[in-house]
């Protein structure tokens, strides 16, 4: 499985509107990303104690692909709607890459 993680860090000066980013915005990627081969879709808003100083991630989305070639596919072909809609929720630019999945059993005992 590959996972493709785009990631918010804060920077002096930031705004991100988390409700905007968990409902349309993850609307807008779903609707994208499914007919492309997303498995699963993840968003994150990232808490902290007090405000968030410069460099800490704020927020960040997974979306998940059977295989690279379907994530790749899918990144390149939404790449331009997706960026279009960041300035709706934010002024960080989103940092992404794409991982492997690894699964690793847990055991008690």
């Amino acid at each position: 499985m590959i996972k493709v993680t785009a990631v918010y860090r804060w920077h002096e000066g930031a705004h991100f509107n988390h409700d905007y980013y968990h409902s349309e915005h993850m609307r807008i990627a779903r609707a994208a990303l499914q007919p492309r081969g997303l498995l699963r879709l993840e968003s994150d808003r990232v808490l902290y104690p007090g405000e968030p100083r410069p460099g800490q991630v704020v927020a960040l989305t997974n979306a998940f692909f059977g295989d690279l070639q379907h994530a790749q596919a899918a990144a390149k072909e939404t790449l331009a709607e997706l960026a279009a809609d960041v300035p709706n929720y934010t002024n960080i630019r989103p940092e992404s890459y794409f991982a492997q999945m690894l699964q690793h059993e847990v055991t008690t005992g």
